[in-house]
């Protein structure tokens, strides 16, 4: 009980950058038609951070926030994937789905180097832009080890730019080539990174692209947990190789919220869940990246801004370049 008491105040705290994010993220809305909630709530977390020391009282909270509670916000975008409505666009999208995500960390690994990235920092980018946006970073930040929290903040900045950028240049690529609804529908689902913003670009392009590119775009967010156990195996072996023969605690072949992610796909696909339920989870669910990203962002020092320049930004543009590319050929196949 005096556990869940000290977490408290900073649980309110992120709760009321939570919501105030939202106010300030439906003016945005209104004003421009884009919604960008996770910018929103870092930008503030992050001027908040700066500008006010937050007391010791709070930062319990502000941590469990920032990792717990954002796994929680992941293992919940299960219950989003009906998978046996992904599996009925054929195996030529679903195949397409997979090679955006296997060549988009394949150009995230071989550029990282490149742009002198940090192995942490490229791989929450990377899988950002080839997966599912923040629910990806926020799946990959929970079974690295060695990170930092600025790279993940940096990540999630990184993603909701370009993001943002792609949900107005996909659907406006496709209104100009002539494109039919169904290879728009594949192209926004296979290239543009969040679920929501997916949403507003299929939106953009008509109500006939609209459900196309969402389902795609579920078809790549399915591939999370698999890409999360790969990820979580290799990260097994190097710490084991780095620690042979030392007493020390590898991280989870298959993480906690990973294996509950998998149970709410399937409970989504074989059970009669409410329609309420769902929507009611996954208004839930933006609260808690709201509230998770706000938490990030106190962290955040404008030191540690400038100390990473433009190389994370640089790093993001080539790689969703790649991910836009195998999008872009894969509309034109399937």
């Amino acid at each position: 009980m005096n556990k869940t008491r000290a977490l408290l105040p900073g649980l309110s705290l992120c709760l009321v950058g939570a919501a105030a994010s939202f106010l300030l993220d439906a003016l945005i809305e209104k004003t421009t038609g884009i919604s960008v909630l996770l910018l929103v709530a870092i930008i503030l977390g992050s001027v908040v951070g700066n500008v006010w020391d937050v007391p010791d009282r709070m930062r319990p909270g502000v941590v469990v926030t920032s990792k717990t509670v954002l796994k929680v916000g992941v293992a919940l975008l299960g219950l989003a994937v009906p998978a046996a409505t992904v599996f009925a666009l054929g195996w030529p999208v679903l195949l397409a789905a997979v090679l955006t995500v296997v060549l988009g960390f394949t150009a995230t690994v071989a550029l990282a180097p490149v742009f002198g990235l940090r192995r942490q920092q490229a791989l929450l980018i990377g899988a950002g832009c080839s997966v599912c946006g923040a629910a990806a970073i926020g799946a990959v930040d929970g079974v690295l080890t060695k990170k930092r929290e600025h790279e993940f903040v940096t990540a999630i900045a990184v993603i909701a730019l370009l993001g943002t950028i792609l949900l107005t240049v996909a659907p406006a690529l496709g209104h100009l080539a002539g494109w039919g609804p169904h290879r728009e529908g594949v192209f926004i689902g296979l290239s543009v990174h969040e679920v929501s913003q997916v949403v507003a670009a299929g939106g953009i392009a008509g109500t006939a692209v609209l459900p196309i590119a969402v389902t795609v775009k579920l078809g790549r967010v399915l591939l999370l947990a698999p890409m999360i156990t790969v990820l979580s195996a290799l990260e097994r072996r190097r710490v084991a190789g780095e620690t042979e023969g030392a007493e020390v605690r590898l991280p989870p072949l298959v993480p906690a919220f990973v294996a509950v992610f998998i149970v709410l796909v399937l409970a989504r696909t074989f059970l009669p869940l409410p329609g309420g339920l769902i929507d009611g989870i996954g208004t839930l669910q933006h609260w808690i990246f709201a509230a998770a990203m706000f938490a990030q962002g106190t962290g955040v020092t404008v030191a540690t801004v400038r100390a990473a320049g433009a190389r994370p930004f640089l790093f993001g543009l080539a790689v969703t370049v790649v991910v836009v590319a195998v999008a872009l050929l894969a509309s034109f196949v399937v």
